[in-house]
């Protein structure tokens, strides 16, 4: 169903203009500090799944009420690169090319290639939150599809074969063997012993069924997955790409344009998402990041 069809809800406190027919939605002149004081976190996240993607422009949060904000979701998790959390507020990885006293203030390059967060979790995560502080005037887009058009486009006869099957999702071979991933986002050096073991590979659902809604996705996870269970490489591979095709579609991505200011929550089970690159050289980026813990898929 398209984003253009699906009702709004009438027991949230705001209206929501639909970014496209496939997925996401824009709220303006709402202030999301006043969130949990005027809606039921049920309701705001129904509206969230409802359309994939929420975007709510000209907010002013500090990071107190942007951790406020992100817990009013859910359970926050902690990034495994905990040198990029915020002191104030460790809930909160930063993402910036900012250097302040010789150091960077955030990870300079994150989020490149097509992925789902933290898929490499044994509860991934459900909800991502990303506050844009400070925003380049162009360039450093997010681009977005849907998982959940996706697989409701696939042949029948596709879904039945996939139907079952597993993948496993490694973050230590994506940080340390993915030769592709660690290029687009400038990884240069190995995980510590620590953070190795706070991420063993896990298995997952190709198609995963949404908690809330009941509805089937495709569940790729990215540059973390490293092959479907009880296939050789190049078979598992050939298929993967298939399936990523399907999701990469054009007719099913939209491109989300940054406006300083800017809070975006989107739901991770029935989307995927990569950022874009920028002139770092002309601009400073600051956004803040924080992700809810969500479910083993099913």
């Amino acid at each position: 169903m398209s984003v253009s069809a699906k009702a709004c809800s009438s027991v949230v406190p705001f209206d929501i203009r639909p970014l496209s027919d496939v997925m996401g939605g824009e709220v303006e002149g709402f202030d999301l500090s006043t969130l949990s004081s005027v809606c039921e976190r049920t309701d705001f996240l129904s509206e969230v799944c409802r359309n994939g993607l929420l975007v709510f422009h000209d907010q002013n949060l500090s990071a107190q009420q942007f951790g406020e904000l992100s817990r009013f979701c859910g359970e926050l998790e902690f990034h495994v690169l905990d040198q990029y959390r915020l002191e104030e507020v460790p809930e909160i990885y930063v993402i910036s090319n900012i250097v302040e006293n010789g150091k960077s203030v955030g990870n300079p390059k994150d989020g490149f290639g097509w992925h789902t967060d933290q898929s490499y979790l044994h509860r991934p995560t459900a909800y991502t939150l990303l506050h844009g502080v400070e925003t380049p005037a162009e360039g450093a887009d997010t681009l977005f599809a849907s998982t959940e058009e996706a697989y409701g486009q696939l042949d029948p006869e596709l879904k039945a074969r996939i139907d079952g099957m597993k993948a496993v999702h490694s973050y230590v071979y994506m940080r340390t063997g993915n030769a592709d991933y660690m290029r687009d986002n400038g990884v240069k050096s190995e995980l510590t012993a620590a953070q190795r073991e706070q991420v063993p590979d896990v298995v997952h659902p190709l198609v995963r069924t949404h908690p809330l809604t009941g509805r089937k996705s495709l569940y790729l996870g990215g540059d973390c997955i490293v092959r479907i269970e009880g296939m050789e490489y190049e078979e598992s591979r050939a298929l993967l790409d298939t399936l990523f095709a399907a999701v990469l579609a054009p007719a099913n991505q939209i491109a989300l344009k940054w406006r300083p200011g800017d809070v975006v929550i989107w739901d991770n089970r029935t989307t995927m998402h990569s950022a874009t690159d920028y002139d770092r050289e002309r601009y400073r980026r600051l956004i803040w990041r924080t992700s809810v813990k969500g479910e083993v898929p099913t």
